[in-house]
């Protein structure tokens, strides 16, 4: 039942347990329910290159695999990094909006739209100094800025109201 997305206090009382406790002890939530409540939680999410990922997407076939790529992933300021915090430590450090790990979603969109303008402020200067390398880098960036927030302002004009 709890399965099938029956609330677990309605289980209780059909079940006649007394407690909540009672009721979770024989609960077995399968990996399955877990992906699908994960997925309607972050709704869609989008890579760097503003391409929609689903979570089962990220991961070979284990479950395990899975829960370490998408609920075991670390939380940043403006989305998330697929690369799980167990694993080791990001050899990218502030390159996560050029990173093939890095995840987002809908709710990041005001952070991104910031960022973007802030990255066109840099790469303005950049090119009035010529500087190739900062052009390069914010170049990339905006790129990614740029589909990222059109893919997930596509998102959002679909999702129902």
């Amino acid at each position: 039942m709890i399965n099938n997305g029956v609330p677990q206090h309605i289980i209780q009382r059909f079940l006649g347990h007394e407690s909540p406790e009672m009721t979770n002890r024989y609960a077995h939530l399968h990996d399955q329910t877990l992906k699908t409540a994960f997925a309607a939680c972050h709704g869609k999410m989008v890579d760097v290159h503003g391409k929609i990922r689903e979570p089962q997407e990220d991961v070979n076939s284990s479950d395990l695999q899975w829960l370490k790529h998408n609920i075991l992933a670390q939380a940043l300021p403006n989305g998330y990094c697929g690369l799980p915090v167990l694993a080791s430590p990001c050899p990218h450090a502030n390159a996560c909006l050029t990173c093939a790990h890095f995840r987002t979603d809908a709710q990041f969109l005001p952070q991104h739209r910031r960022q973007l303008a802030e990255t066109e402020g840099l790469l303005d200067i950049a090119e009035t100094h010529q500087w190739a390398r900062q052009i390069e880098v914010n170049r990339r960036v905006k790129t990614n800025l740029e589909q990222m927030i059109a893919a997930l302002e596509q998102e959002e004009t679909h999702a129902p109201t």
